[in-house]
């Protein structure tokens, strides 16, 4: 796959982006978006933090969005109902999964069209500015989010609400480029780390994070752990119920303790690489079952991947081959942390800033970013 990203992260040339107003918007949870607000400020932009369903601040060049964990009505209506000339560009970087890629593509944009409309239908503006869901549209009991994803995405593409449409998974980008849209892939990116240590003493052997989240993947979680007991082997189990969920520094000193991180999809086409971002930076081995290819990651080279028959003997494998283990480990470490958080966002809002020379430039700052020759309304 060409990756457009990274020969512009390697180009010698970059645009200044110093003093660009940025918008970042947060669902229920203000520090989902605290390390990217670290980032922003690293590459000097004046950034912004809003709730999804508030009214969308004055005065911004861009909106950035990661998830969506939570609706995107209030922002693409809002979006919407701005004239062109005034409307800040909007980029988005989707990380959840789409609907299953086997149902026929008429039904899927069918699905997507209808359940799309309905939230934002359900989503009103209230006299105090805060968007809300009417009581008589029980979105919560409609489900179908992977269709309201796909839905959001076709209409905000009708719109021309969307700048940048990110992706952190390749067969994600291919997918949707072959059905009209123009993704661009990004890598999964994590800061070095001076002070990681792999060959440290590891006292876990095996971990799971996160609920099972389908039958599917509790059907699996629980054969795996069978095989691996009848092995020896415990399997320690954080699923907010055995044990209570870890988040930030608790989650890297559990990981830092962890061999190997057990990998199961809640469905067979689903992208679990969120695993590879927590566990790879911290020396533990990812092992699971086969995925379809949406990173870079390759198995047998920076990760294992087995039948799920076979995964309770790979995973002992390499608890007792510990150099083999440690030398994909290490491969691992240096793929997520070939290019820099900062460098990624770096090209991703320079494209956001080069696409508004079509004749939308809406403020100073866009103008002065133009290459010399563009042509700019207001």
């Amino acid at each position: 796959m060409d990756n457009p990203i990274a020969a512009q992260i390697e180009s010698a040339e970059k645009m200044d982006l110093e003093g660009l107003r940025v918008g970042l918007l947060y669902w229920n949870n203000y520090n989902a978006v605290r390390n990217l607000e670290d980032v922003f400020a690293h590459m000097g932009f004046e950034t912004t933090i809003f709730p999804y369903n508030t009214t969308i601040p004055e005065g911004l060049d861009v909106i950035f969005v990661r998830g969506p964990y939570g609706s995107l009505a209030p922002l693409g209506k809002q979006l919407t109902a701005t004239p062109a000339h005034r409307r800040p560009a909007f980029v988005y970087v989707m990380v959840e999964p789409l609907p299953h890629p086997g149902l026929p593509e008429w039904l899927r944009r069918a699905a997507g069209w209808s359940r799309s409309a309905v939230e934002r239908i359900a989503y009103r503006q209230a006299p105090d500015g805060v968007w809300k869901a009417v009581p008589s549209f029980p979105l919560s009991m409609l489900k179908a989010y992977r269709f309201n994803y796909y839905g959001d995405l076709m209409w905000m593409q009708r719109e021309g609400i969307l700048t940048v449409l990110g992706i952190p998974s390749r067969w994600n980008v291919d997918f949707l480029r072959q059905r009209g849209f123009d993704p661009l892939y990004l890598p999964l990116s994590i800061p070095k780390d001076p002070t990681v240590n792999f060959r440290n003493e590891r006292d876990i052997p095996v971990l799971w994070l996160g609920k099972p989240g389908s039958g599917r993947r509790a059907r699996i979680l629980k054969r795996v752990r069978e095989d691996l007991k009848q092995r020896g082997v415990e399997l320690m189990v954080i699923d907010g119920i055995e044990h209570p969920y870890v988040f930030g520094k608790k989650r890297d000193l559990l990981l830092s303790r962890t061999k190997i991180v057990l990998n199961i999809l809640r469905n067979w086409w689903d992208d679990n690489s969120m695993r590879y971002v927590l566990s790879m930076p911290k020396g533990a081995l990812v092992v699971g079952e086969p995925t379809l290819p949406p990173t870079a990651f390759v198995p047998g080279v920076h990760l294992v991947q087995a039948p799920i028959e076979q995964i309770a003997d790979q995973i002992c494998y390499y608890l007792e081959h510990e150099e083999e283990r440690l030398q994909i480990v290490e491969r691992a470490y240096e793929e997520i942390t070939r290019y820099s958080p900062v460098d990624i966002m770096h090209a991703v809002f320079e494209r956001a800033v080069r696409q508004r020379q079509s004749g939308l430039v809406t403020t100073s700052m866009f103008v002065e970013r133009l290459p010399q020759g563009a042509s700019s309304t207001k």
